[in-house]
């Protein structure tokens, strides 16, 4: 099952490919396989609970070899199978290294290498409350070419919880523009908001701190713009890929969050700041441009951020 599963992943759901191994192995074709960009999922699950076996089909992985699928009707996409994710070995699949559902952690390290992501690596939230780690995972490359990679999740139950192979995943750190909806970096550079500034501000303090993958750009709207999609993901970064996935989602474990920050930079009234996600604030902070001004304004924000993160992980800053 592992090595037929490998040619199909990033195909579409009506390839014919995916149609014959659906039908071949009892998993149920969708009576709405498509997905529309007013649905606020843009993937589901099909599940065979008799292998043990659920499949991923997404319309918008975030990778660029697998763009997005239009489909027959505007408005409407293909999604792609990203994920088989097994929970149990009904369908005796043969996993590389012979790893499976019994394996213990040993026997992982042995046959896989140290594991390539614990849990706090992710966020201190998600240790256990003795410091232990709650969970280890393994993805190791099958199709680097293709971003198709594998590998199994130990949890603190000392026990496999899952084996999944599928397309590498991308999480965007900035959605710039909705590549669904049709958005265009033109539609991009032309509107004023708040969170349009506040995604260039970040990217220029990066690009002139040159932790921006791909030298050459000096202005973040060129950079977005040779980009050529409408999001950004940490692989986009050169270095600290821990602080800015930390600052930006807020993973720290100490409530020092990005948004909030800049919001409270411009933010001069206290009722404002403590409701900075309110209309009132959002009136006030739509109206900031980006521009040169305007980032040398936080430039020390966030070089005082990145430098208590290297020194303590925000343990000690105040939110």
């Amino acid at each position: 099952m592992f090595n037929t599963l490998v040619p199909l992943m990033g195909s579409a759901i009506d390839s014919a490919a995916i149609i014959t191994f659906l039908e071949q192995h009892g998993f149920k074709y969708p009576k709405k396989p498509f997905i529309s960009n007013r649905a606020t999922d843009t993937s589901y699950w099909i599940e065979n609970k008799k292998l043990g076996i659920d499949l991923l089909f997404n319309a918008q992985p975030y990778l660029e070899i697998y763009p997005l699928i239009q489909g027959a009707k505007k408005g409407i996409f293909v999604p792609r199978l990203v994920t088989a994710r097994w929970y149990n070995n009904k369908s005796s699949t043969i996993f590389p290294g012979q790893v499976d559902f019994h394996d213990s952690f040993e026997r992982l390290n042995t046959a896989l290498g140290a594991p390539t992501l614990k849990s706090s690596e992710i966020s201190p939230v998600w240790l256990n409350d003795d410091g232990s780690e709650s969970f280890y995972r393994w993805r190791i490359p099958v199709d680097k070419q293709r971003q198709i990679s594998w590998g199994p999740e130990f949890t603190d139950e000392q026990l496999v919880k899952d084996i999944v192979l599928g397309l590498d995943y991308r999480n965007p750190l900035f959605h710039l523009y909705n590549e669904m909806t049709y958005g265009t970096f033109d539609q991009f550079a032309k509107e004023q908001s708040y969170y349009k500034t506040s995604y260039l501000i970040f990217l220029q303090w990066a690009l002139d701190r040159k932790l921006i993958a791909g030298a050459g750009f000096t202005s973040a709207l060129d950079w977005v713009q040779h980009l050529n999609r409408g999001y950004v993901t940490e692989e986009d970064f050169a270095a600290e890929h821990r602080f800015i996935s930390a600052y930006i989602n807020n993973l720290s474990g100490h409530d020092v969050l990005y948004n909030r920050d800049l919001a409270h930079t411009f933010l001069e009234e206290p009722a404002l700041k403590d409701n900075y996600m309110g209309a009132a604030a959002k009136t006030v902070l739509d109206a900031i441009p980006f521009d040169r001004k305007h980032t040398d304004i936080v430039t020390p924000l966030l070089d005082r951020r990145l430098k208590e993160y290297q020194e303590h992980a925000f343990a000690r800053s105040r939110p």
